[in-house]
């Protein structure tokens, strides 16, 4: 499965993500971030179309970041990528404003 299909550029992170589904609560690693989604780390498998809730802990100190997301594809591989579901204006505003510090 090819997970590259991006239409946002990406900025590279290692950031700690508490993700709830179907299977429960834990904790992935996100490798990388845009307005359109992330890439997170080998962990429970999703399958595509999965929804879930993910909790993002920026180091914007403006304190955690709750979105829904919705698995766009798995590798075992690569991880898993998700795209962000339903953001609000202020959700992306924040995630804008964090992009540009990083690209900065």
């Amino acid at each position: 499965m090819h997970l590259d299909r991006r239409s946002s550029e990406r900025t590279d992170l290692d950031l700690w993500v508490e993700a709830e589904g179907d299977v429960g609560a834990h904790v992935l690693r996100a490798r990388d971030l845009s307005l359109g989604g992330l890439s997170l780390d080998r962990g429970v498998a999703h399958p595509t179309g999965t929804r879930l809730t993910l909790e993002l802990r920026l180091p914007d100190r403006e304190g955690a970041l709750r979105v829904e997301v919705e698995v766009t594809g798995a590798s075992r591989d690569r991880g898993v990528g998700v795209r962000f579901v339903g953001l609000s204006r202020e959700q992306r505003v924040r995630l804008a404003d964090y992009l540009l510090r990083c690209w900065a």
